[in-house]
């Protein structure tokens, strides 16, 4: 076998085990980045489970705030603050959720959640008010238009709240 032979035998054979090694590199890059997809989809699912457990121990520490939402009398300046304030924290965590929904972040079961969430929050006549006066010009107007869209056949009513405050006394 010739030196020129030779050098073509190893140039090849170079080539192949180069080939072999790009194929292997790409398949544990893809590896990589479907952990890293995995991995953030975990990380947006916790953080929305963190926030919605907030949003339920404050009306655990501050029950006022689900009584005033069916409250039938007019509320006091400090209790539309604390409870616009809640709506607002309720649908911030909310707008967050449709934005990792709307990247592919978070899936359609765990979304259709979070539109219920928010379907019956803005059930209410008090939040719905709240929604219409203040709530939807302090978000975002896609994340504003996407659930005026989802309200638009959505009936108001006090009853989801009431219940809240009047379930064991039947």
């Amino acid at each position: 076998m010739s030196f020129m032979d030779t050098a073509q035998l190893l140039g090849n054979l170079g080539e192949f085990i180069g080939a072999i090694v790009i194929v292997v590199t790409l398949i544990y890059l893809a590896m990589q980045v479907r952990q890293n997809t995995n991995a953030l989809q975990a990380q947006s699912r916790q953080a929305v489970l963190s926030g919605a457990q907030a949003e339920l121990f404050k009306l655990i520490e501050n029950p006022d705030i689900s009584i005033n939402m069916s409250k039938a009398e007019s509320l006091t300046t400090e209790e539309q603050v604390k409870l616009g304030h809640w709506f607002g924290a309720v649908m911030r965590l909310r707008e967050f959720s449709w934005q990792q929904y709307q990247n592919g972040i978070i899936d359609d079961v765990q979304w259709s959640t979070e539109l219920g969430i928010i379907q019956s929050v803005l059930s209410a006549h008090r939040s719905r008010t709240w929604w219409d006066s203040v709530g939807q010009n302090i978000f975002g107007a896609k994340f504003a238009a996407f659930v005026n869209d989802a309200l638009r056949d959505q009936p108001i009513s006090d009853d989801l709240s009431k219940k809240m405050t009047d379930w064991a006394n039947g």
